[in-house]
């Protein structure tokens, strides 16, 4: 396994063990080693015996997040996974979804880019988009509050 798919295997082990709340995980094989441990928020990757191959400390959800006196009534979408968000297949492309605009269940809201795969986030219900917490090319966290639909 050379440095670049090893650093992909951590990345991945990394966004699951997050995903999990997992609070250590160790994965050892005849060639690498991979051992990942969260101290509160910051996740740490070390890989060993080859060269460091990660070292991350995502940004905290809460800190993203806005107050709990902010969040208006309605439907809370949050993001199933860690990632990019991007409001737009593409930069030239007008936004999927802007506030105050109706949808329906199941009309694409926006897209996070995990490992390099586009994953559509869908409306959960039908409603009117009350407000979008995210930005075009945030990092999102697992159930961070991308938006409200009411």
């Amino acid at each position: 396994m050379d440095n670049k798919e090893l650093k992909e295997l951590a990345l991945e082990l990394m966004e699951a063990a997050c995903a999990r709340k997992v609070a250590e995980f160790e994965l050892e094989t005849e060639d690498f080693c991979v051992r990942i441990k969260t101290q509160g928020e910051p996740v740490v990757v070390q890989a060993s015996p080859a060269a460091p191959v990660a070292a991350a400390a995502p940004a905290a959800a809460e800190a993203q997040a806005a107050p709990a006196d902010d969040i208006p009534q309605g439907t809370r979408v949050e993001a199933p996974l860690v990632g990019i968000f991007y409001s737009s297949p593409s930069p030239e492309e007008p936004p999927f979804v802007e506030v105050g605009q109706k949808v329906q269940k199941g009309d694409t809201l926006c897209i996070i880019e995990a490992m390099k795969t586009m994953n559509e986030i869908s409306a959960p219900c039908d409603g009117t988009v009350n407000r979008i917490y995210a930005q075009n090319g945030d990092m999102v966290e697992f159930k961070q509050l991308i938006c409200v639909i009411e």
